[in-house]
Parts: C-alpha cells; structure tokens; sequence
C-alpha cells in the first residue's frame, strides 16, 4: 500500500430510486465522483445480508451477499422485470421494514422469468459457494423465520440426510436464494471492475464474528466453543470500559481455535482468500480477538466477569503477511495484541475524533502516526466529526478546538477562516492566537520551524475563552486536510465528515438497538462541483506538501 486518500460510505448510504443504496448506477456515479476529487480507495461496509437491528456486523453467513443491494433496474435491463414493478422510494434514511418486503417481492418476480437453464447460472451453483447460504435461508424461511435452534421436525441441529431430503422437496426455494447471489455477484463484478479502472480500490470490511442464528453456525457446530448439545458454552463480548460499565455483551458464539488449528484454519484462511477476490484492501473487524478474545458465560446479564482466552494469534496468517490487510486494533490493546502486530505487520487504525482529549502524546493525535496506519477522521460507530464538536461545551469544546490548531501547525496546515464570533476580553485569547496563525512563516527553513514551534506553544498556553466559539464547520475541514498531512499510509473520513455535516448524518451507534441505525443515505445533491473543487484542492495542497 502506498500514501493515498479514501471515502468510507456503505453500499446502503448511496442514493439510489429504490429506497437503499445499491449496485446501481449511482455506485458507477460515486466512483466518477471520487475520481474527479482524487481518491484513490472507497471503503464500505460489510456486503453481507442483515437481519434484526440491520447490522451488517451480525451477519446470517459469512460469505453470502445482501440482497438488498442488487440493483432491480440491472434486472430491467435484462427483461426481468419491468420499471412500473419496481416500487419507488427516496428519502435520506433507509426503511428497512418496508423495503424488505418490497425488494423480496421484486426479486422473487424476476427469479420467475428467469432461465434456470442458463449455463453461467449453473455453473455458479455447481461451484456451491453459496450452497450452504441458501440452504439455511429455505430453511429459515419454511420455520417462520425463527432461529435455527427453535426449528421443529428434528432441524434444530443438522443432518445431512434430513436437510437433503428437504432440499429435493423444497429446491426452487433453493434455487431462488442462489439467483439472489448469482445477481448480486455479477453485478458486483462489474462495478469493481468499473471502480478499478478508474485507479479506485474498493477496501472492504470483514467482521469477525457471525451471528448465532447463521449458516456456518448451523452446518458446521463443531467450528464453535459449543457443548455436546451443540449449544454456546460462552459467548462473545468485550469487558467494562471507561464508556460503559457494564462492558458489552454482544451474544456471538466463539470459534474453537484448539480445533480449527489442526486442520491449518482452513475455513478461516478461505474466508480471508474469497474477501481478498472481492475486493482490493481488506479491513479485518475486532483483530484484538484473533489474538485474545473476551468470553462471557452464555447465560451472563453482563459482561463484567469475562475471562480472556488465547487466540490463533500470528499464526493464522502464516504465508499470507504480503496481502492487502488492515487490522482493525481500536479498544482494549495490550503487550500480546503489539507483538502480534508487529509480527504480521500489518496496518493498524488511528481515529482523530479519539485524539481530542488535550493529550498531546495521544497515539490518535495526527502529528504522531506512524507510516503503517490507516488514519480516520471517524469510523462508521463515531459520530460525524462536526457533531462530535458540536456535542462538546466549554472547556471541553475548548480543548479539541486548540487540539486541532496545534496538530494543524506542527503539520503545516493552513488555518485561514477562522474567527472567533465576539471579542475576547484577554489579550492573549483566542482572537489574538487565530490573528497570529494566520501571519505568514519566514522564508527560512529554521525560523520557520522555530516560529511552528512558538505558535504551538501559544496555542497550547492560551486561555480556553473564545476557544468553544470557533466554527466547528471549518475546524472540521481543517483537521481533514490535518489527517491528509499526517504520516499515515491512507487517510480516509467518512463522506458524513467530508461533506461536514452533524449528529443527524450518524450511521450507528454501538450497543444501541434502533432502526435509526445503518439507516443514513446520501443527498446526491450536496454532491456539487463547489464541493469536488474543494476536496481536490485539498488533496492537491497536501500531496504538494509532502513531496516538498
């Protein structure tokens, strides 16, 4: 990986007619978009299907595709269906309820004209990647939609004789989930190889965990740290932390890592391989628990008394330490997680929105990142960056904003614009810091560092009045460029932060069921030509910077 810059938006957050982003035509029109600003990575959220809560982070299977996603106006184009059969919905956030419903009945009308003849179709079921995917999904489907482990008939745990009989009985049920992945598959062919030709690298996002009422879980029990019932014996969560005192109880049933080494982590080492063909650079969720991971008793009320137990550590990636992946290392990190990290070497994650604390050795602090880092304004469980600040008041709001002033002088970033709405009544307040940020530095290279040098002290010693007044608009774009002028290897914000906006553009917050999570989609019409000039000129100015 080279120094580059990337967008972070999920496939659902795009525009599109159908009510949720898809792999449609303003997929294809986001890529011209990041092309025209100079980004060179789009990084999504996970690709695959949701259930209850809509979190793409507690998926039904690890490899299938949601069908959400397919874009229904492909399958127009394709006589499959007709435009009046597509049910039309915009809007800024995403009703899964409704559009459930609605896309299922469109996908279903176009499986039934569809050619189950057709060689390419065939052949991609024959492969069956996705056998397992649609089995379960048929099978879900004729039990109610319940869990797996509530299945009457003798289905609550499998059998190979049973759920084959069922499948012969049931096999356009089958067949259908399977056009579902078919669909999705070649369309996400297409767009990639759209974006790649544009010099676009698509990153992608896998989660660690499955949810317990998925594929993998029902087909292959013995993966898991189950009983002999083929139950949870412990469960996944992570332990009380200074943002909640209960810890987190997530509920996700935990791999048997003693019994997965001994087959080389076959499944594990498959699932990384097949992400890595789907997409350029691969985020790996949660890499702490691939070193230790917390476990919880499965019938805890909290996760206050977890224990830690060892996972596959290094070893899970031998012979792969020279492919395209980033280790998400947030939270809780101790000796053991550097070592491995160190061991693999692969990029970690910094967050400029943790950094805002007043503590200048922070390892979120831009001006301390070290080269192998992929760097965020936020991430997808963050507020926006600019309603981060305007969630702040006084002394508070006051730190972050001299926090961004300072990263932004020892890093070179211009800070023109800024004001301070009122008059301080001390000379040395704010208003006489942002006069003296925007004097021009000498000529010569030594005084100009001494004078980077005697600004950052100014900042850092001035009172906090007139602080919390600034702008949280343009502190917002100056600790972007800030991010852009850092030593990270890729910098990437969310478009929320990029297009500056607040509280109401949040895509999730952790730990909080609500259908107002996952449900943020873009306004295509903040995409302007105001707004591409500007994030080019950015970049621009950066890059300049750098080679200077």
């Amino acid at each position: 990986m080279t120094r580059e810059a990337g967008v972070l938006l999920s496939i659902s957050s795009l525009p599109s007619k159908e009510g949720i982003g898809t792999l449609g035509e303003s997929a294809y029109q986001f890529a011209d978009f990041l092309s025209k600003c100079g980004y060179r990575v789009w990084q999504v959220l996970p690709l695959t299907p949701t259930r209850e809560g809509n979190s793409p982070y507690s998926s039904v299977s690890a490899c299938a595709l949601n069908p959400l996603f397919i874009d229904l106006y492909d399958l127009a184009g394709k006589g499959l269906l007709r435009e009046e059969e597509i049910s039309s919905a915009t809007g800024n956030r995403v009703d899964y309820k409704r559009l459930r419903g609605e896309k299922e009945k469109a996908l279903r009308l176009a499986f039934s004209r569809f050619d189950l003849r057709t060689p390419e179709f065939l052949h991609f079921e024959q492969e069956g990647v996705y056998r397992e995917y649609a089995v379960f999904s048929a099978l879900s489907e004729h039990f109610g939609n319940k869990p797996f482990y509530e299945w009457t008939d003798g289905f609550d745990l499998y059998n190979e004789e049973r759920v084959e009989s069922f499948v012969r009985e049931h096999h356009k049920e089958y067949l259908y989930h399977i056009f579902t992945q078919f669909v999705f598959d070649n369309e996400w062919r297409e767009l990639k190889a759209y974006v790649n030709r544009k010099g676009i690298k698509l990153f992608g996002d896998m989660p660690i965990y499955l949810a317990m009422n998925s594929a993998e879980v029902y087909f292959h029990p013995e993966m898991f740290l189950f009983d002999g019932a083929g139950r949870p014996v412990k469960i996944a969560g992570v332990p009380p932390d200074y943002f909640n005192e209960e810890g987190q109880l997530w509920g996700n049933p935990l791999y048997d890592w003693a019994r997965m080494e001994k087959d080389g982590y076959r499944w594990w080492r498959a699932r990384i391989d097949r992400e890595l063909r789907r997409f350029d650079i691969l985020r790996i969720d949660h890499f702490r628990g691939l070193d230790r991971f917390y476990a919880v008793d499965v019938d805890a009320k909290d996760a206050k008394h977890g224990v830690w137990m060892p996972g596959p550590g290094a070893a899970l990636f031998e012979g792969m330490l020279d492919r395209p992946i980033v280790a998400e290392d947030l939270g809780y990190i101790d000796s053991s997680l550097h070592k491995m990290l160190e061991s693999v070497g692969f990029p970690g994650m910094k967050v400029y929105e943790f950094g805002l604390d007043g503590d200048p050795w922070s390892e979120h602090k831009p001006a301390n990142y070290k080269e192998n880092v992929v760097a965020y304004t936020g991430t997808h469980d963050n507020m926006p960056f600019r309603g981060y600040l305007d969630s702040l008041e006084g002394s508070a709001r006051a730190v972050a904003a001299k926090d961004i002033l300072v990263q932004a002088t020892v890093l070179g970033v211009e800070t023109k614009g800024l004001t301070v709405p009122g008059k301080s009544t001390h000379n040395d307040g704010a208003e006489r810091v942002i006069k003296e940020l925007q004097a021009p530095y000498p000529a010569d290279k030594e005084k100009e560092k001494e004078e980077r040098l005697r600004r950052v002290y100014l900042i850092e010693g001035a009172p906090a009045k007139g602080f919390d007044t600034i702008d949280p608009m343009r502190l917002t774009e100056i600790a972007y460029e800030t991010l852009l002028s850092s030593e990270a290897r890729l910098a990437v914000a969310p478009m929320q932060d990029l297009l500056l906006l607040g509280e109401e553009s949040r895509m999730n917050t952790p730990a909080l069921v609500s259908e107002e999570n996952w449900a943020w989609r873009l306004d295509p019409t903040l995409l302007t030509d105001r707004l591409i000039d500007r994030l080019r000129t950015s970049l621009e100015k950066t890059n300049r910077a750098q080679e200077n």
